[in-house]
């Protein structure tokens, strides 16, 4: 029994002094580095990561371990002498019995004073690396961080205060400022839902936080700032994780607070997608941008981004709009009103399928729409913010044009994307020669070779200026064109320096290499340097055929309140035969594309052109550029000085004027003498009207019909005099649109002519061989024709045409309509001097130009005259019909 008793009293002895060892063990001051080297191994363990512990590690005693520790720090192991984490203090209990039998269970999880540090410095070095991965994934769900977090805590109830996240990235520029002033959550249980709740700032902006975790059903996290909130809901529990991400900006401003961006712009904007996660492959889908700036600009993204890091699984359709559909810029004809109004891009690039793509770029003067096969239209990467606040995109490639065959390539960067600012990029331009004339030239055997060229661009949407620019043709004899300059604003046309050069060592070649007749107008070349320097412009030009030459001068100081254009056209030399030539080979080249409408209908002209396939182009509302010139608003004044014009008939000169005051175009005078005619024509329009017709108003005389005919190789012989007095206005789009709608008079004489009887007999009108002479001859005299003609849309008419013999006089009346190229004529001959006598064997020529009908009536009545005249003046004036004249 004493030894009994003897026992039990040690068994009490060694009981007190464990307890006063664990006593001392967890709480005496004489262990503490051990406590503090068992609670960070503890710490380090579960986090993978090394922990120091600074302040010590006191543990209270009790049914749980209360644990306290102070002062913690996450050393990086990347980056030496930077904490990925400091601690201030962190309170738990731990429960005994779950521990001794190997499970870590933490309960009253409170922490205070926390500050991460995310940073990544210029090699991409960040200060989380040397971290071990988390192990498991969504395929092991019962080791995911949430599951492992919830076996790790048994308590409901978790505080957290005074967090700080400072997230800095040197590459992207990125820089946040995570403030959480508190936190509040629990684990969840059988009766209650995982949940948090917390409040802070993010870059000084005020944001609440709050989710739930629902052990059988989806999580929601909301996070809401002011004038913005993003929302993250999971769609369902399902083998792959799908979360549905939506973000509602009230204020566009605030977005760019949060992101320290500038703040230049205002408006609201929504962003919807879905992200999943299948078989470790993570796809993002139902992507829906829409960005509504408050000037009036949009943006708006719809598609799939699909698999995150293949680019051949993206579909998206953007549009950018620079003005609301209901407040376009109207239609515009002149360059300089050009405006943007709207880009539209299509991508639909398909795993294992041929990428789509199409580019719609839309202006007030045209429409650009590309679509095919090939790239994206344009590619961006290397998105960051910069030091000042800017958002810059790194690397931008834009293709402008078809899809396999680009008109311009660009590489470059953009220094504020927001803005549109601090553009620098370098072009390339390699594309068939045959577009630069007519996009229904390229073929396969394309003979005008390629143009290609490089250029560099620089500025913003301000000033975009163009410098470097070197192009030029190339496999080909046919022809060649060189381009060189600088263009210091692009969008303006300001501040320039060009030079372009063009020669043609063939011209009949060049024509039958554009499919079309050939005329032999020799070598050919064109140079030209265009010059400006703030509002004072200067162009030289120098043009050649064969051995005729001009030369062109203008210069123009544009800061006047009404600019004027000074210039002359001047030349040494100017053959008429190749004058002739040259206007042959223009009349070719008229046939270009078919651009000859002359028989076609305004509006079948319109819907061709608006024909979506028709061609790339569409939509165009400008003018030509020589029309768009004339509506420019300047004032001209340019000489004509042509010191040679040479031809079979001897040598002549020309000198004129071209005068353009505010809205009123003046041609002349214009006085042209050779082989014994001359010229004197005005001509004039009023660019107010916006029918644009062109009024010519002039004399000509002295020209030898003789020489017309032969001109023309008519062998029969007539002769005479030629005087015209002409005053006619009509359309400018064409000759044929002259043609068509002419109106105005003219007056055409003849004197001391004659004509060979068979040209008569040609005509019909040998039937009437006393009407021209007593008896039958070889010639015919005609002592003058008087021929007044008033002419209306293309439809020539007279009352009182006259001609003349040494006995008869032949009064004309009717018409000819050169639209339908019919006429409908009457003559009607009478002795002259005898207006009232019947008219024998009146006539009438009808039908078809080319082939009319001529018949023979008998005389018809006696004439008239309504007021009782009927005596002859003592002097007769000629050629004017003998019933007017009478008293």
């Amino acid at each position: 029994m004493r030894l009994v008793a003897k026992g039990f009293a040690v068994l009490g002895i060694v009981a007190v002094v464990l307890v006063c060892f664990a006593w001392l063990l967890l709480s005496s001051a004489l262990f503490s580095s051990m406590r503090t080297a068992f609670i960070e191994n503890l710490i380090a363990k579960n986090l993978g990561q090394p922990v120091l512990i600074e302040d010590g590690v006191q543990i209270g005693i009790g049914k749980n371990l209360a644990v306290s520790a102070g002062s913690l720090r996450l050393p990086s192991a990347a980056v030496d002498g930077v904490d990925l984490a400091v601690i201030n203090t962190l309170d738990f209990d731990v429960s005994v019995k779950n521990l001794w039998n190997g499970r870590l269970s933490l309960s009253g999880f409170t922490v205070s004073g926390v500050h991460l540090n995310l940073l990544t410095d210029e090699n991409g070095t960040s200060t989380w690396q040397g971290m071990p991965p988390q192990t498991g994934g969504p395929s092991n769900p019962s080791k995911t961080p949430e599951a492992m977090t919830r076996k790790i805590l048994s308590d409901q109830k978790i505080d957290v205060a005074d967090v700080t996240v400072l997230y800095q990235n040197a590459i992207n520029g990125l820089d946040l400022d995570l403030k959480l002033s508190e936190l509040t959550g629990n684990s969840g249980n059988a009766s209650q839902d995982a949940s948090f709740f917390g409040a802070g700032s993010l870059n000084g902006e005020p944001y609440e936080v709050q989710g739930r975790f629902p052990s059988d059903a989806p999580f929601q996290v909301l996070v809401e700032f002011e004038h913005f909130s993003i929302a993250a809901n999971q769609v369902a529990e399902v083998s792959e994780m799908e979360v549905k991400t939506a973000i509602e900006i009230g204020e566009l401003g605030q977005l760019q607070n949060v992101l320290k961006l500038n703040r230049v712009l205002e408006g609201t904007g929504s962003i919807s997608a879905t992200y999943r996660i299948k078989d470790d492959v993570a796809r993002i889908d139902d992507v829906d941008v829409g960005v509504q700036l408050a000037g009036g600009q949009s943006l708006a993204v719809t598609g799939h981004i699909g698999e995150l890091g293949n680019p051949a699984d993206v579909s998206l359709a953007t549009r950018i709009r620079l003005y609301p559909e209901d407040a376009e810029p109207a239609p515009t004809e002149k360059r300089k009103d050009l405006k943007l109004i709207a880009v539209d891009m299509v991508i639909d690039s398909v795993p294992g399928e041929t990428p789509q793509r199409q580019m719609v770029i839309k202006t007030n003067g045209f429409t650009l729409d590309t679509s095919g096969e090939g790239p994206p239209p344009i590619a961006f990467s290397g998105i960051s913010r910069t030091p000042n606040g800017a958002l810059r995109v790194g690397n931008v490639n834009l293709r402008i044009g078809v899809p396999s065959n680009p008109i311009i390539i660009l590489n470059g960067s953009v220094e504020d994307a927001l803005q549109v600012q601090g553009i620098s990029a370098e072009g390339v331009l390699d594309i068939p020669a045959s577009s630069l004339i007519s996009p229904e030239l390229l073929g396969p055997d394309d003979q005008l070779g390629k143009f290609s060229g490089v250029f560099h661009i620089n500025g913003d949407l301000n000033q975009l200026s163009l410098t470097d620019l070197d192009g030029e043709t190339s496999e080909t004899d046919i022809w060649s064109l060189d381009v060189h300059g600088t263009v210091s604003n692009v969008l303006k046309f300001e501040d320039i320096d060009l030079g372009i050069e063009v020669n043609v060592p063939s011209g009949a070649e060049l024509l039958q290499a554009l499919s079309l007749e050939p005329v032999q107008t020799g070598p050919a070349s064109f140079a030209v340097n265009l010059r400006s320097q703030g509002a004072d412009w200067n162009a030289d030009a120098d043009v050649s055929v064969a051995d005729s030459a001009l030369k062109f001068s203008a210069d123009l100081d544009d800061a006047t309140t009404n600019p004027v254009l000074l210039g002359s056209i001047e030349s040494d030399l100017i053959k008429i035969e190749q004058i002739r030539t040259i206007i042959l080979a223009a009349m070719q080249l008229r046939n270009l594309g078919n651009s000859d409408t002359g028989d076609t209908a305004p509006e079948e002209v319109v819907n061709a052109q608006n024909d979506e396939t028709s061609g790339p182009l569409r939509d165009v509302s400008l003018k030509p550029i020589g029309r768009s010139v004339l509506l420019s608003g300047l004032n001209m004044d340019i000489g004509v000085d042509l010191r040679k014009i040479e031809g079979a008939k001897g040598i002549s000169s020309l000198q004129s004027e071209l005068t353009l005051d505010e809205s009123d175009l003046r041609v002349g005078p214009l006085e042209f003498e050779y082989g014994g005619g001359h010229f004197h024509v005005n001509g004039h329009m009023d660019l107010n009207d916006d029918a644009h017709r062109l009024a010519l108003s002039g004399k000509a005389g002295g020209w030898q019909l003789d020489d017309i005919l032969h001109s023309l190789n008519f062998q029969k012989g007539a002769s005479g005099t030629i005087h015209a007095d002409f005053d006619l206005t009509g359309g400018t789009e064409t000759v044929k649109d002259f043609v068509r709608s002419m109106a105005g008079d003219v007056t055409v004489s003849l004197y001391d002519g004659s004509i060979e009887t068979q040209l008569l007999d040609l005509a019909g009108l040998g039937l009437l061989p006393w009407v021209f002479s007593k008896e039958k001859q070889k010639v015919a005299p005609i002592v003058c024709l008087r021929a007044p003609f008033s002419v209306s849309n293309g439809s020539i008419s007279t009352k009182t045409t006259t001609l003349e013999t040494d006995q008869v006089q032949v009064v004309v009346f009717g018409q000819v309509n050169l639209t339908s190229k019919e006429l409908d004529l009457s003559l009607q001959p009478r002795k002259i001097g005898d207006p009232l006598s019947r008219s024998p064997w009146p006539a009438t020529i009808k039908g078809p130009l080319a082939d009319p009908k001529i018949k023979v009536k008998d005389g018809p009545k006696r004439l008239k005259r309504s007021d009782g005249a009927d005596q002859m003046p003592a002097e007769r004036q000629l050629c004017v019909p003998d019933i007017l004249q009478l008293q």
